[in-house]
């Protein structure tokens, strides 16, 4: 180490341009990086849909879905999976494990293509899509204007054709939900019976039409002549006189049926706004391109599309990030800077020297740029995560280069020269400084390695990668740029001063003086220690406990219940009144909302977090308790963060009996509205259909000469919607469907009266054919691996998930389940408890691999388990802050939890090493302990408080983005304030019991030996004399 000392300071200029390639390459990285809202996330997650016709769930189940699912057991991959099964539509969510996505893919592909001859005949449509969770979308919006059909068809065409163009957008799509996208042929039945005709016949003959073929080529010499008949139309006018054979003759479609253009028109769904009806539009970005610079130029082609329209219609934004992000990561950039600043302040009022302190000062920098460089090499880009991570760091990349030049400047107080004090100085602090640095990097092993959840492995491995990253580049910096740098700015120092020529800080003398009164009363020290651990357990109650991240701030989502059997109309009014009372929030932007018979989807958009009275919770409450009023609902719901978030309080009822499983699910809500706080309760169990079986008279059907099948495609033209053809119009695909009218069949009874025709073309009424039975029908039927389950969900207003997860779980055993029935906490009450265990374990380790690393640094059991003892205490000041400051105890609280544990361990180490360092040296125990401590005061304090202070503009939680980071903060910034008295005060009085101890063992084995050799010699002496 002296000789590398030695030739940097002789090849200074070396050290200087490879420090000016650093910087170059960290600005070159740093502006090269894409800015995201998270590190990004591709799950092996997977969706399985089959649709088609309308065939009941219990049908789907039985034929679709417990095959699909018996096919996913076999496959070792799959994590988990879940499906629902609704009328003619299956849906099943697939986890695989990590990395095995393209396989689990492949599999689940072959398995239902060996399946798809198996399902029912009506299904048409079967899909396998590996999904990617928040890397594409990019910003909706709602295009409002007078004309809906218009407006569908523009958006369709010039308005996607247009975004589309832009570099970074991977496609716009355009939800129609709300609109009829269709030609309706209405067939009168009075009309048909005129005419002696069926639906059945007419629509036969109308699937024939709409076609066109070539027919062959003409060869000449030269050129040859393709021959196609075209025999297709696009128009209303043209479908109504195409020609439908009858029995009474050939007669145009006009006089069967009513032709209806229906694009644009509402259908059983409406999205509105302010009361005006818009379409939704979604734009996706392409993989790699950057977010903000991607929506600046979608918002520039917004605007020209804006100032084209002349009023007819406007595009409202109705759900973005880039804002959110934009002021979230500016608050975390300036955070980082903020905290940088103090950590050099602080610097500055310890050491009372701008020359000392500028050493220090550029290794912030160049550690930073390092770190940028290592980011750039591993894929990571600028995100809220990463720069937390930064801003983690601010405090710590210091540390280093505080202790390296604070020993360097040590030996310059004993008046060495520079040189030599520079040499002596890294040398004597290099494997404590080492030690210290490794125990931060090895705390995030356990970290990355260990079961967490899906969605938070990439934010544990950002934040393991990032800091590991800062604290090499510091230690980098610390051994190679600190002894150049002091060299080349402490040259001219002319205020160093001689030991003892100085007068002691004021702080080092409080610090001793409370160290000497705590070495008087060690046993006293230790009980105070104990009982202020027993209190901090405690408290432990009074802590929020839950998972504190969503990844929009600015965004409420909301639905409405409707009472079953609830009308379009009726839903409508309620969004309505709900929208009216929501916009008299005054944190409310806008609102927009989806409504169908039974349920309102509502999208609630945020002021800024700046701009907002109020915070999260007061929020919620505010607008649970004015959807609460709106007269006629049934239930509601209210998520932070955006749609698909799982309520927090889920509770899975398994088995198989609808009915029975309502039931339970009754007794659940009725045990969950005991428990103060909990809020909205519902489940999702939806009362069944009416459903009428018939079951075919073979007896009848073959004296009255009826084809089984032609009876199912006779009753099924007459129910629904039956597909013709597709015409293209503008660029649009539009569905030709035909129908007899909406009220002409309504009753079960009207199917008796039904005529069916014969083989021999004699009308057989249908009630002569079939048998009647009658049921109910489940509107869904969910499954959770292959089992039914009912949820009952829930949220939580002026409590915690802990709280309510304790008193579930104390009051769940107290129901009367049958057998053969379950219900099982799921959803983040589930979550919460698995992370919990994982960080408990991952604690555990932490510990052992730490304990691993400092036997190797002392050479010795008993001083690592000095240090081990006092890392409860660092913890009584995370209890402490979270009880005071109020925040969610959850995953990023943990990952502070376990950061602390690396910052207070390596802080130790130095401290041991120092009264090791001294005793070697010939002082007795009490002296060392004495002086080692005194010595180590201004370092500890200095790199604790730059920690400190570098993540206060964190732990203050002023701006967006602060819920993701202020709970890290704050469990860093607690721990460390109360760890700061541990380390000076506690670690010290351990040692002397150890140590002493130990001394104690050694003297009264000396005394033993000096004992029996002195017998030895007095034998010795005797025998002499007795010959």
């Amino acid at each position: 180490m002296n000789k590398m000392i030695l030739f940097l300071l002789k090849r200074r200029l070396i050290v200087y341009l490879f420090t000016l390639l650093l910087v170059i390459a960290g600005i070159g990285s740093l502006t090269s990086f894409n800015v995201e809202l998270v590190p990004k996330t591709n799950f092996p997650v997977l969706s399985v849909n089959v649709s088609g016709g309308s065939i009941p769930p219990e049908e789907m189940e039985d034929k679709v879905t417990k095959k699909i699912e018996q096919e996913l057991k076999s496959i070792t991959e799959i994590k988990e999976y879940t499906s629902t099964t609704g009328s003619g539509s299956v849906n099943i969510q697939i986890t695989a494990k990590e990395g095995t996505g393209e396989k689990v893919k492949s599999d689940v592909q072959n398995a239902v293509n060996r399946l798809r001859n198996d399902f029912p005949k009506a299904v048409d449509r079967v899909e396998v899509n590996q999904m990617s969770f928040g890397d594409d979308a990019l910003i909706d919006y709602a295009l409002v204007g007078a004309d809906p059909q218009a407006m569908l068809s523009l958006a369709k065409t010039t308005i996607k054709d247009r975004i589309e163009a832009v570099p970074g957008v991977k496609e716009v799509e355009i939800s129609d939900r709300s609109f009829e996208n269709q030609i309706a042929v209405t067939l009168r039945p009075e009309q048909l019976n005129a005419f002696r005709t069926t639906p059945a016949e007419v629509i036969s003959q109308l699937q024939q039409t709409n076609w066109k073929q070539a027919v062959g080529t003409l060869e000449n010499s030269g050129f040859d002549t393709v021959v196609m008949v075209d025999d297709t139309y696009s128009t209303v006018q043209e479908m109504t006189v195409l020609p439908i054979e009858t029995p009474n003759g050939t007669v145009t479609l006009s006089q069967l049926a009513t032709i209806e253009d229906l694009r644009g028109k509402v259908k059983d769904s409406v999205a509105l706004t302010d009361g005006n009806v818009f379409v939704h539009l979604s734009v996706k970005r392409a993989e790699g391109s950057d977010l903000i610079t991607t929506q600046g130029k979608v918002e520039e082609v917004v605007r020209e599309i804006q100032a084209e329209a002349n009023g007819q219609y406007q595009l409202k934004v109705m759900v973005e990030a880039v804002s959110y992000i934009q002021h979230a990561v500016t608050n975390l950039s300036r955070d980082v800077m903020i905290g940088g600043a103090l950590a050099i302040i602080i610097l500055f009022v310890f050491l009372r020297n701008w020359r000392v302190t500028l050493v220090i000062a550029t290794t912030l920098p160049l550690s930073a740029l390092m770190t940028f460089i290592a980011m750039k090499l591993g894929g990571y880009n600028i995100d809220m995560v990463s720069l937390l991570s930064l801003s983690l760091s601010v405090g710590l990349i210091v540390d280093a280069a505080i202790v390296v030049l604070e020993s360097i400047y040590h030996f310059r107080e004993k008046g060495e020269p520079l040189t030599q004090a520079i040499v002596k100085g890294t040398r004597e602090v290099l494997t404590p400084v080492f030690t210290s640095q490794l125990t931060i990097i090895i705390v995030f092993l356990p970290l990355v390695f260990a079961d967490f959840e899906d969605w938070l492995k990439p934010i544990l491995a950002t934040i393991a990668f990032t800091v590991s990253s800062a604290i090499i580049a510091s230690t980098i910096a610390a051994f190679f740029f600190v002894p150049v740098f002091s060299d080349r700015f402490l040259q001219k120092d002319k205020k160093v001063s001689l030991e003892g020529e100085v007068k002691e800080h004021v702080i080092v003398r409080w610090f001793s003086k409370l160290l000497q009164l705590a070495l008087r009363h060690r046993v006293k020290t230790l009980l105070v220690a104990v009982a202020t651990f027993v209190v901090a357990g405690t408290m432990m109650p009074l802590m929020k406990m839950g998972q504190g991240i969503d990844a929009n701030e600015n965004l409420v989502f909301a639905t409405i219940e409707m009472p079953t059997g609830s009308t379009l109309e009726k839903t409508q009014k309620a969004a309505l009144a709900g929208e009216v009372a929501l916009r008299e929030i005054p944190e409310v932007k806008d609102v927009f909302f989806f409504s169908s018979k039974e349920s309102s989807e509502i999208f609630i958009s945020l002021r800024p977090k700046s701009e907002r009275q109020r915070d999260k919770e007061a929020l919620t409450a505010d607008v649970n308790e004015r959807l609460k009023a709106i007269p006629g609902i049934d239930s509601i719901s209210t998520n932070f963060g955006g749609q698909g978030t799982d309520a927090p309080i889920q509770l899975d009822i398994v088995g198989d009996d609808m009915e029975q499983m309502r039931k339970i699910a009754s007794d659940v809500e009725g045990m969950l509205a005991t428990i103060p706080g909990v809020d909205n309760i519902r489940n999702d169990f939806k009362e069944g259909k009416e459903k009428v079986t018939l079951v075919p008279k073979q007896e009848a059907m073959s004296r009255l000469n009826v084809d089984p099948r032609s009876l199912l495609q006779q009753i099924s033209t007459m129910i629904g919607d039956q597909p013709i053809t597709s015409i293209t119009k503008d660029g649009i695909d539009i569905d030709v469907v035909a129908k007899l009218p909406d009220n002409w069949l309504k009753h079960p009874d009207q199917l008796k009266h039904m005529m069916i025709t014969s083989k021999s073309g004699s009308q057989v009424p249908l009630s002569e054919l079939v048998d009647w039975t009658y049921s109910k029908s489940p509107v869904v039927i969910t499954h959770d691996k292959g089992e039914r389950i009912v949820t009952v969900s829930a949220e939580m207003q002026g409590t915690d998930l802990g709280a309510v997860g304790r008193q579930v779980t104390e009051k769940l055993p107290t129901l009367a389940v049958p057998a053969g029935y379950s219900i099982e906490i799921a959803g983040k009450l589930k979550e919460q408890s698995a992370n919990m265990t994982q960080g408990i374990f991952v604690f555990a380790g932490v510990l052992a691999l730490i304990y691993v690393v400092m036997v190797a640094q002392f050479g010795r059991l008993s001083q690592p388990f000095i240090i081990l003892l006092t890392i409860p205490m660092a913890l009584v000041g995370v209890v402490i802050g979270f009880v005071l400051t109020q925040r969610v105890f959850g995953e990023m609280a943990m990952i502070g939890i376990i950061m602390l544990v690396g910052i207070v361990v390596s802080n130790a180490i130095l401290l041991i090493d120092r009264i090791n360092l001294l005793r070697g040296r010939g002082m007795n125990l009490a002296e060392a302990i004495v002086q080692g401590t005194k010595e180590r005061v201004r370092p500890v304090i200095m790199t604790k408080l730059t920690a400190i202070l570098g993540m206060l503009p964190m732990g203050l939680a002023m701006a967006e983005g602060s819920d993701l980071e202020a709970p890290l903060a704050t469990a860093v910034i607690s721990g460390l304030v109360f760890h700061t008295i541990v380390t000076l005060v506690l670690v010290p009085v351990l040692y002397s019991l150890f140590e002493g101890a130990k001394e104690k063992r050694l003297a009264r084995r000396l005394a033993r030996q000096v004992k029996r050799q002195d017998k030895k010699a007095e034998k010795a002496n005797l025998q002499p004399t007795q010959m």
